[in-house]
């Protein structure tokens, strides 16, 4: 019961460390944001599938915002978000040459919220 009490009491100062909720999912957030990142490098075959890829993606992104939001980590959220954001333009887009701009500017955000995670885990 005393070791419940001090970590409650020492659990703002963990997260002000880059320490995440416990059991907020944030390894699955990771795990859609890895996913995101490897999808948006892959070449873009036509204008259909990009489409979709670019749902999938806005769906993945937004799913592992709210993910990093839950556990705390809201400049991870953040970078996330703007993936996100890029990423909704893509299902519209009028041609496989734009997608692939889109999917590039995809992939370098994506990569930027990664490598924060990997360097600070949560923040």
């Amino acid at each position: 019961m005393r070791r419940a009490l001090i970590l409650a009491a020492f659990a703002p100062l963990l997260m002000a460390q880059g320490i995440p909720r416990a059991n907020c999912g944030f390894g699955e957030g990771l795990t859609q944001l890895r996913d995101v990142e490897r999808e948006a490098g892959k070449p873009v075959p036509g204008l259909i599938e990009g489409r979709a890829r670019g749902e999938r993606a806005v769906a993945s992104l937004n799913g592992a915002a709210a993910t990093f939001r839950g556990c705390g980590c809201a400049r991870l959220a953040e970078l996330t978000a703007e993936a996100s954001t890029v990423a909704a333009s893509a299902p519209s887009e009028s041609s496989a040459a734009r997608l692939r701009a889109v999917f590039a500017q995809i992939r370098f955000r994506a990569q930027l919220a990664r490598e924060l995670s990997e360097r600070v885990s949560c923040q």
